[in-house]
């Protein structure tokens, strides 16, 4: 018996096409389960119906070209067709520079292709509550880490004659979540050594450390295991479009062994994890919280290495994949951890 042909169309080739397509595809490869080809162009219809697959992947379609070819792809063609959405694209903050890539008729358009879908798959509860009554379902397929990407080796214990070293990493797109660091960072500056990767704010430069340039998304992995923090902090405004957001930060900051700090919202309490604190959005209760842990170092390192074991254990797609394989429509229902909710 053949196994099922899948055709897998990421949006790009970034963080939202890695996780959401590449990285799935990759692992129901590796599983058997089904034949996946993975295109970041649209094939030309006459090359699909000749590749005949059984079930086909968007991400994100929003150009009019890309609906006009999802239209006619449905009126040609007998594939399942899912769309995958990773974002809450109709509500994006305005300090968030990606919201300048996308359209004022966002929302119509993003309407439009979920009624072209079989099905949208979204990455969080929030995204479904949003945008599920567009399509006609919707799967919550949460995201999780490559194996092959994100195995470091476990960490020695600390240092114990040296400042303890606390850090962030994020993109440009995050800039707005850091305005709470900005007082944390220079109450602290004499106590922590304060180490930044990524574009950030010369008001929070002038009291680091160190500060590391962005890198390329295939070397980010190891970039970030090696800052060699101490502890990690990850904070996130309180608003729709992150509480839109996934675990993900969580994950890959916890995966290095190290503990995190981060805020109190939605995003990051959907899944409990050890050694991840959350605090509220208040620079006085995140000065407490790290000037406590900061004390016992050997903690922040157990509480670290307890993470990243449970993130081992529970949170790298090869370990996840029936999800994938359910959501996608490929075959029966595997055994996973946390089973796709559909409505």
């Amino acid at each position: 018996m053949s196994l099922p042909f899948v055709l897998v169309h990421p949006a790009d080739d970034y963080a939202c096409g890695r996780y959401r397509l590449r990285y799935p595809a990759e692992a129901i490869a590796r599983a058997g389960i089904a034949n996946p080809l993975i295109s970041y162009d649209f094939l030309p219809l006459d090359q699909v119906a000749g590749l005949a697959p059984d079930v086909i992947v968007v991400q994100r379609v929003l150009e009019r070209d890309q609906l006009r070819y999802l239209a006619r792809l449905r009126r040609e063609l007998d594939a399942y067709v899912v769309m995958d959405l990773d974002d809450l694209l109709t509500d994006i903050p305005r300090e968030n520079k990606l919201g300048r890539k996308f359209h004022e008729d966002t929302a119509s358009r993003l309407r439009e292709a979920c009624s072209l879908v079989d099905r949208l798959i979204v990455s969080t509860p929030f995204l479904a509550q949003v945008y599920g009554d567009w399509a006609p379902e919707v799967v919550v397929c949460r995201n999780a880490l490559p194996s092959n990407v994100w195995s470091f080796p476990p960490r020695c214990s600390p240092a114990l004659d040296r400042r303890p070293r606390v850090g962030w990493a994020g993109s440009s797109g995050h800039l707005g979540d850091l305005k709470v660091l900005y007082p944390v960072v220079r109450a602290l500056a004499d106590q922590v050594d304060w180490v930044f990767m990524g574009d950030i704010p010369g008001a929070l430069a002038k009291y680091s450390a160190e500060v590391h340039p962005r890198v390329p998304i295939d070397d980010y992995p190891r970039a970030l295991y090696n800052l060699r923090l101490d502890l990690a902090v990850a904070p996130l405004a309180d608003c729709d479009y992150n509480a839109a957001k996934s675990h993900l930060r969580l994950l890959e900051l916890g995966v290095c062994g190290y503990p995190v700090v981060c805020s109190d919202v939605q995003a990051f309490s959907d899944v409990p994890m050890p050694g991840v604190h959350r605090v509220p959005n208040d620079p006085d209760a995140w000065i407490e919280i790290i000037e406590g842990w900061i004390e016992y170092p050997m903690n922040l390192w157990e509480w670290g290495s307890a993470l990243r074991a449970f993130i081992e254990s529970h949170w790298f797609i090869d370990g996840r994949v029936g999800e994938w394989v359910s959501a996608w429509c490929l075959g029966p229902d595997l055994p996973a951890l946390l089973p796709c909710v559909v409505r």
